[in-house]
């Protein structure tokens, strides 16, 4: 309401002291105008004084001037065009008139506030429908996310601009493919446990919900009934990356010294494998290789077989010091294996240890060199790139090297080599330039994974992986779903893979708070989507806007606390009731597909040999280098740190279960005695989207066959207590 009061003190603010005329008038105006904001009013005459009367202070003329001006004519405006648009309504708007609505019309992305300043110039918004505040979300949020009638999804921040919908569009008529089951391993008997296992076919829909007919004690376990022991986890932090860390502090003498370290740890481990091989009895020898074993198979009939060193005999002292001195000179002795430098020549067979490594300046394949046979197929390579193969040598002091010829290898019948692998190879190098291979030994002999026998219940776990959001949105949509499904079915343990806020999408860039409280944000938002009794691991990923860019990845951190919240770090093997679980979310599977070099020593027209999985293959290799990332160089998307990889990055022995999410397809695999799951993205974006579920319980030991064994090596099969099945999104 409009008084002499509130005129008078909106002009005191200004600075200004009206006259008690000036004041009555500006009492009139807003009667005659229907004016009843004395706030609106000072501020169009302010704007009228700038503009008109260069700020000249109000008189009784002037807001004469001002009222015919601003308001009088105004209405005559808004009248004529009102009239004119109802007596054309059945012919449409001239666009002559169009062409002048739009000269004085401005449509601007601003509050309401400022529309309102820009009406004291002379700027009309239209109001007919409501503008988007540049603080706000999309508005668009699809029904199937939003929850708890608050109409939006619970994912949603703000932003600096208004975000469009996602325009990857779903036809509303096409049957859904959520919960449709992709890939199934395991035991039968389990997947039935838990109704996972399909009982009717509809369009290729699987059911996912529990019977009637399930034991009561399975409900309970599954709604949280009775889990007050809850669930035990360990993992030992000094051994992962911690904030404690610092990283891309090593300086290259550094990184040369640890290279040449790992050269000599995994040599040493190959070369005690072949000594074994050696003394082995040959009827004891197994003729056949396991389909589950990817890797190299070394020979054991070889011309340079050597015993492992032997007790010295008295009288001999004198001899043996020779021979040890001129040995010094030339080799090296590994788990008693004899071996020679790189570059060392020598037309005999010779046993020489180091690591693969790329030339780049090569580009042409030399003719010295030798090119591959006429039976040798390469499946991932070009042949002729097998000429840019080099070897370094395991002496960290001298870096030797030497080019490889590769086109000669007889044992084994295919072989796969990759940057940064280190072998022992078995050759001749007669002017010790060009080292011609004959055999190949890449295996160690791997430590199995252990039985749970400490696992006294049967576990569910979740398995989800990064992008969980669209490319063009912050919604969310495939993660709100999937918790919509662990909140209806809850397993005991989910484990979620970052990034969750990846920096490589420019759409974070709007977001109109700090990352570390959307982070923050989005934590919390799965935390109370989750009930108390399912544990949540969460792995970190250096491309994660809150994360450290170097990979291995400490830890996410959060301000508030969850009992059953657990980071992790990139990569980790931690220990869930005596069964343990490698993750490491950086795409090394594919990055080693990629980098390596293999070719298979076949007629072709033949069946393919042994080994040729290429995941198999992959996974193979983390094995027997024993580390998370064996491939060096990395591609340039990848920040490692070899002093951390060297600390945290190891991988001492086989776990059971091994998670690697990959943008390769969706598979689950036995490899090694380790069930190796790609549980997909969960927003696949080009594709569709999917994630693991899994079940494990208690394995039941045939004690009778140990006993009659006398070994403890029996083991069971992972199959017979572990499924795993994976579900698209």
């Amino acid at each position: 309401m409009v008084s002499i009061e509130s005129i008078r003190e909106q002009f005191d603010e200004l600075g200004i002291e009206p006259s008690d005329e000036v004041v009555n008038k500006c009492i009139e105006i807003c009667i005659n105008n229907d004016i009843t904001d004395p706030v609106e009013f000072v501020e169009q005459w302010m704007a009228y004084s700038v503009s008109k009367l260069s700020g000249a202070e109000p008189t009784v003329a002037y807001l004469n001037e001002m009222e015919a001006h601003e308001y009088t004519s105004k209405a005559r405006k808004l009248t004529k065009v009102s009239s004119i648009a109802a007596t054309s309504g059945s012919i449409g708007t001239s666009p002559r008139m169009d062409s002048k609505v739009s000269k004085i019309t401005t449509y601007r992305n601003v509050d309401s506030v400022e529309q309102d300043v820009l009406e004291m110039y002379g700027c009309i918004t239209p109001k007919a429908k409501k503008t988007v505040s540049r603080l706000q979300h999309n508005v668009n949020t699809p029904n199937g996310v939003r929850g708890g009638g608050s109409g939006g999804s619970p994912f949603t921040t703000v932003t600096y601009s208004p975000l469009s919908a996602s325009s990857k569009k779903n036809d509303p008529d096409a049957p859904s493919k959520a919960g449709q089951i992709v890939y199934t391993y395991g035991s039968a008997k389990l997947l039935k446990q838990f109704n996972w296992l399909p009982t009717t076919t509809d369009e290729g829909k699987e059911p996912i919900t529990i019977d009637d007919d399930v034991s009561l004690g399975d409900r309970n376990r599954r709604t949280g009934a009775g889990r007050g022991k809850g669930i035990g986890f360990t993992i030992k932090s000094a051994q992962f990356a911690n904030d404690g860390c610092k990283y891309m502090y090593d300086s290259s003498y550094d990184r040369v010294m640890i290279l040449g370290d790992r050269i000599y740890e995994c040599g040493n481990a190959i070369c005690k494998r072949v000594a074994l091989e050696a003394v082995k009895p040959k009827s004891h020898e197994q003729p056949a290789k396991n389909n589950d074993e990817p890797d190299v198979k070394s020979n054991s009939a070889s011309a340079l077989d050597t015993p492992l060193p032997v007790k010295e005999e008295p009288g001999s002292e004198e001899t043996d010091v020779d021979i040890e001195r001129e040995e010094d000179r030339l080799s090296s002795w590994f788990e008693g294996i004899k071996v020679h430098h790189v570059d060392y020549p020598s037309s005999e067979l010779i046993r020489v240890l180091g690591r693969i490594v790329v030339e780049s300046s090569s580009t042409t394949t030399n003719s010295s060199s030798g090119t591959t046979s006429d039976k040798q197929v390469a499946s991932n390579r070009n042949p002729t790139t097998t000429s840019k193969l080099s070897i370094v040598d395991f002496d960290e002091h001298t870096l030797r090297y030497t080019r490889l010829d590769l086109s000669k290898v007889q044992v084994p019948s295919w072989w796969s080599l990759f940057p940064g692998q280190t072998v022992l190879l078995e050759g001749i190098n007669p002017r010790g330039t060009l080292f011609s291979v004959k055999q190949i030994h890449c295996e160690r002999t791997l430590a199995l994974p252990r039985v749970p026998s400490s696992l006294d219940k049967t576990l569910t776990c979740v398995i989800a992986s990064a992008p969980f959001t669209d490319r063009d949105d912050l919604l969310y949509e495939k993660l709100s779903s999937l918790l919509v499904y662990c909140s209806n079915n809850p397993p005991d343990v989910l484990i979620l893979t970052g990034p969750f806020a990846d920096a490589n999408c420019k759409l974070y860039a709007e977001v109109a708070e700090t990352f570390d409280e959307y982070f923050e944000k989005i934590i919390s938002t799965i935390m109370s989507s989750i009930g108390i009794y399912t544990e949540v691991f969460v792995v970190s990923h250096h491309d994660d806007l809150v994360s450290s860019f170097v990979y291995p990845t400490p830890p996410y951190k959060v301000a508030s606390f969850y009992k059953n919240l657990h980071f992790l770090p990139d990569p980790c093997v931690f220990n869930l009731e005596g069964v343990e679980i490698g993750i490491t979310t950086v795409d090394v599977i594919k990055h080693l597909i990629e980098s390596e070099c293999t070719v298979a020593n076949v007629t072709i027209g033949s069946a393919p040999p042994l080994g040729g999985d290429k995941i198999k293959r992959a996974y193979g290799h983390l094995f027997h280098q024993a580390s998370f990332y064996p491939l060096n160089p990395p591609p340039e998307d990848v920040p490692l740190d070899v002093d951390m990889l060297n600390e945290f990055g190891r991988l001492s022995r086989v776990p059971n279960i091994m998670i690697c999410p990959s943008a390769l397809n969706r598979y689950v695999r036995e490899i090694n005695g380790c069930v190796c799951i790609n549980p997909g993205f969960v927003d696949g974006h080009s594709a569709d989207g999917s994630y693991a579920r899994l079940i494990i319980q208690a394995p039941e030991i045939d004690e009778q066959l140990q006993r009659e064994s006398q070994s403890d090596s029996i083991q069971p099969s992972p199959a017979s207590y572990i499924a795993c099945q994976i579900v698209k999104t």
